[in-house]
């Protein structure tokens, strides 16, 4: 989906800046050169336009657009009166949404009102509302016969109260007194200033709109003058709206506030700005962990992850173009009160421990997780084995789960390399049958298939599934379960896992297409080296030998002699210099003082990565 912001003034900029820093391909057309992507005649390449010009220009932009647009393209109106600007939409012959988005340019979309006035019901729409959505903003709905109505109210009103103020004070206040102004007057003239600040135009129509409210409004304030000067009517005032106005929690917040927006210079002064504005940074961090704790009990009934490593990484690099600040610094700041709300997230659900798995959700290796744990909560999911080892080694998650050998392909020989570089050891391992799904969105004849989507192991599995049943298809590799599910249209399909299928909500069209019947993957369990009690009837280690003949056989006599069946034997190059090795091997002993005695005399090191049996839970609450 191509967006153009046509106007790229203050609403139009962050329209620009939202939808870019989401991925999508977007460019700006205006009148001033400097803000100008692209020239009008290029516009037709784009599916989406957004009109965000002053209102009295709306026609002539709509006129311009209609010329040089796509006849297709989704209009997307944002002004803020709607009488006399719908029917010019309604006039361009373009399907449009229109939107009031109840927020400045350079306010933070999050708890946001976006009020959706005209749905045009195109796929389009339905893409930008849900990013608005996933961006926190609060969708609202409001038909256009009652939008202007309610504006007179909301906005209208409420303008007209500081005007009026700012007004009346105009020739009395100057920015000076303020050093003895109360929080409340200093909020309101603070917001006072922000209106007189912008396009005048803008305002005058929200005002024109209101017009005959006003006018009411107006009659009412005589009417409350009269009653404020007598004691009982004041009394009897101030009971009665007291019950309809309580909403007063946390307003000193609101008050407080306003003093990270004052401007000294004094020195003393200075240093009492920084310790309200830690004062309230705390606050604000003791809001976030407690909204997060809400949101872990979202989590616990939608059988969610606590952790969600691109969730995060969005959130920060979507701080990070809002300020000019050092990047390092400012991402190192919200990685921490991130990790602050996942610290509490965690406790609010009993959750002690986490496991570091392959991702993405709906892989082989969170089904093994699921087994051993049975919710998603705990689980950190990654995108290579490396990545888990080392987190685990670094102590950011209590335990990892990796896969270390397969039926069909054998050996997963980064895992190998890992163990031996890495402070972490085994505690237990795993098995799982791997059944592959072909899945589609919908119920499609196998003849009609186009594309398959998989990660090329999993092709690799089921050629011979593919070669019989679906010669006709073009067979394309994704780097993941997710980007092979994110690429499926009406006319493709995935080989993804039973799990992914119904996580996704996927048609499965037929299971098991694997072609050797029993592919098993068996799986290590890690933890940091010293971090729990070693005990179970298996020894993986790795050992070296000199460069010597039967020095390998020395090594394997110990085993023998010992009766010690060895399960598994790999080696692998030591890089040290080319032709030196080092082995690994399992062994079905956990090996005594004696035995390791006698391996030490016959290798040139040896390192034991894990003592284990089969585990089938793995306790991550308590």
């Amino acid at each position: 989906m191509k967006i153009l912001i046509y106007g790229v003034g203050g609403m139009g900029g962050f329209f620009k800046d939202f939808f870019f820093s989401r991925g999508y391909d977007v460019a700006g057309y205006d009148v001033l050169e400097n803000r100008r992507d692209v020239e009008l005649d290029q516009i037709e390449d784009y599916d989406v336009i957004f009109v965000c010009v002053p209102m009295d220009v709306v026609k002539d932009a709509l006129e311009n657009i209609k010329r040089h647009a796509n006849p297709n393209a989704l209009l997307v109106d944002i002004s803020s009166i709607k009488s006399h600007i719908l029917p010019l939409f309604d006039e361009s012959g373009f399907d449009y949404l229109s939107i009031h988005p109840m927020f400045g340019p350079k306010s933070e979309i999050g708890l946001s009102n976006i009020i959706v006035v005209v749905e045009s019901g195109r796929e389009e729409e339905k893409v930008i509302l849900d990013e608005f959505r996933k961006a926190g903003a609060v969708i609202s709905y409001l038909p256009r016969e009652k939008h202007d109505e309610k504006m007179a109210e909301i906005q209208g009103i409420s303008h007209f109260a500081l005007l009026a103020m700012a007004n009346f004070l105009a020739d009395r206040i100057g920015g000076e007194e303020l050093v003895y102004a109360s929080p409340i007057f200093c909020v309101l003239y603070k917001l006072a200033s922000r209106i007189l600040s912008q396009d005048w135009r803008m305002y005058f129509h929200i005002q024109k709109n209101a017009e005959k409210l006003r006018d009411a409004f107006v009659e009412s304030i005589v009417a409350l003058n009269e009653k404020l000067k007598d004691e009982k009517e004041f009394y009897r005032l101030f009971r009665a709206l007291k019950t309809k106005y309580r909403d007063y929690e946390d307003s000193t917040l609101i008050l407080d506030a306003y003093k990270a927006t004052i401007n000294v210079e004094d020195l003393d002064l200075l240093r009492g700005y920084i310790r309200a504005v830690d004062s309230l940074i705390l606050r604000l961090i003791e809001r976030r962990v407690n909204a997060g704790r809400k949101i872990a009990i979202h989590k616990r009934v939608r059988n969610e992850p606590i952790e969600l490593t691109d969730v995060e990484e969005f959130k920060i690099r979507d701080l990070l173009v809002q300020t000019d600040l050092n990047p390092l610094y400012v991402q190192n700041a919200f990685e921490a009160i991130i990790n602050l709300t996942k610290e509490e997230e965690y406790k609010v659900l009993g959750i002690c421990k986490k496991l570091a798995v392959l991702g993405p959700m709906g892989s082989f290796s969170e089904e093994v997780a699921l087994r051993l744990v049975g919710s998603r909560l705990p689980l950190v999911y990654c995108s290579t084995t490396d990545e888990i080892i080392k987190l685990v080694d670094e102590g950011k998650v209590d335990y990892g789960l990796v896969p270390i050998e397969n039926s069909v392909n054998g050996t997963v020989l980064p895992v190998l390399d890992a163990l031996l570089s890495h402070d972490v050891e085994v505690f237990g391992e795993t098995k799982l049958e791997v059944i592959h799904c072909l899945v589609a969105k919908r119920k499609i004849p196998l003849r009609e298939i186009r594309t398959i989507y998989s990660h090329p192991q999993a092709i690799a599995q089921c050629m011979g599934f593919i070669n019989n049943y679906l010669p006709q298809a073009e067979v394309r590799y994704t780097s993941s379960t997710s980007d092979a599910i994110e690429l499926l249209d009406d006319y493709s399909a995935a080989i993804v896992s039973e799990n992914a299928a119904r996580l996704h909500k996927l048609f499965i069209l037929r299971k098991g297409i694997q072609d050797i019947g029993r592919n098993v993957t068996r799986f290590y369990l890690i933890r940091r080296r010293g971090t729990g009690k070693r005990r179970g009837s298996i020894t993986s280690l790795f050992f070296g030998v000199e460069d010597r003949p039967g020095a390998l056989k020395d090594v394997l006599e110990v085993f023998y002699k010992k009766g010690i069946n060895l399960r598994k034997l790999e080696s692998r190059p030591a890089r040290t210099g080319l032709g030196d090795y080092i082995f690994f091997v399992e062994v079905e002993k956990d090996l005594n003082e004696d035995e390791l005695i006698e391996l030490r005399e016959v290798t040139t090191f040896y390192k034991i990565v894990g003592v284990f049996d089969e585990v089938d839970r793995l306790d991550v609450w308590s």
